[in-house]
């Protein structure tokens, strides 16, 4: 995600709009969380060492005159659309503010599809949409016809495979076994304890599916699998896409705070950590290479992790931030769990709907 740092005018502005959005202009007052990753995004994304003040009302009059160049109002759109979530309910009111900048800055953005569908709780056809991209990315036209989803589906079912296919899975769980022949700290090497720490089936072996991107995305950015660090995982990739980025984002968001069931799986509500997430956000957006198009796993298997990282200007975690990711292995065999939804007064009071459970929406 291509990230800009706004003059001080600017950066007004975009404030302003990320309020209006929190506020519904000016009818709901903003809770806690909400008035947090506004500064979170300053001081991350934006680069403000102090966040500047916003409060609750409309978009700002000026904000197409002030936000004049394309990738500063593709940027301040989707970060509207990002806090339109935080707050678990996914207002329909919240989402016009969004759709009314976008309108008024010229901005077409895949996730504004996405976002409309969750305040209209479509949460199969958002899944259908994310599906629709991960086959476009699996096609070698990179845009999915029908012999695409076909072979998606035929590699999905396991008990249609032949004897041939049965040869190459062999023959592929055969090549990834191999990275256990590897150096320790190499990259495959690496990837390999992942998979076998965390009890996931290598390419080729019964269960498995036949791509690794996830588990890559994991191992570069030393994010772990416990519900948290899955939701920190989602700022990360994002950051590191530009066009479908904020499928990514998103569905994180969706997934493991607004407690949307999406796809199949663990669900949760109530985890974001502004300060985690949006720091997560920011270590993807400075990843200077390509994971998604033209990208070779097996060309730097043997790489160092620690060089590979500094190759893409990838930073590490801290060890706090690594002793917080890490954990026990949330997303494949553990439960959900909800938080209260976050009343706590910010400078804003919380207004009457902005306390007790949450209720998953229908899908």
């Amino acid at each position: 995600m291509k990230l800009v740092h706004p003059s001080p005018a600017q950066l007004a502005a975009v404030v302003q709009a990320l309020y209006a959005v929190a506020s519904a202009e000016g009818r709901i007052a903003p809770i806690s969380v909400e008035v947090r990753s506004i500064d979170a995004i300053q001081r991350h994304l934006l680069g403000q060492e102090s966040p500047a003040a916003g409060t609750a009302g409309p978009l700002p009059a000026s904000l197409a005159a002030v936000l004049d160049a394309p990738d500063i109002r593709r940027m301040t759109v989707r970060l509207m659309m990002m806090l339109a979530v935080i707050d678990r309910r996914v207002r329909p009111e919240k989402v016009a503010v969004v759709e009314e900048a976008a309108r008024q800055l010229g901005i077409e953005d895949r996730g504004l599809g996405i976002l409309r569908r969750a305040a209209r709780g479509q949460n199969k056809r958002i899944a259908l949409t994310l599906m629709k991209t991960f086959v476009d990315w699996w096609s070698p036209s990179g845009k999915a016809g029908l012999r695409d989803w076909l072979r998606f589906v035929w590699w999905m079912l396991p008990q249609l495979h032949g004897a041939g296919t049965a040869r190459k899975n062999r023959e592929m769980l055969a090549r990834y076994q191999g990275l256990a022949t590897l150096p320790e700290g190499s990259f495959g090497h690496t990837l390999y304890r992942f998979y076998a720490d965390h009890e996931i089936a290598l390419p080729g072996a019964p269960k498995s599916v036949p791509w690794i991107m996830h588990e890559v995305y994991h191992v570069l950015s030393e994010y772990g699998v416990a519900l948290e660090a899955e939701l920190l995982l989602t700022a990360f990739v994002g950051g590191t896409q530009e066009e479908t980025c904020m499928d990514q984002i998103l569905f994180g968001l969706l997934s493991y705070q607004a407690g949307r069931q999406i796809v199949g799986g663990v669900i949760s509500e109530g985890l974001l950590d502004p300060e985690d997430y949006f720091r997560a956000m920011a270590r993807g957006a400075r990843v200077q290479v390509d994971l998604v198009h033209g990208w070779d796993f097996w060309a730097v298997a043997e790489v160092d992790m620690a060089e590979l990282r500094a190759r893409y200007n990838l930073p590490p975690i801290s060890e706090p931030e690594r002793r917080k990711v890490g954990g026990y292995n949330g997303l494949l065999t553990g439960s959900g769990h909800s938080t209260p939804a976050d009343a706590t007064p910010g400078p804003f009071a919380p207004g009457p709907l902005d306390a007790g459970p949450l209720e998953p929406a229908a899908a």
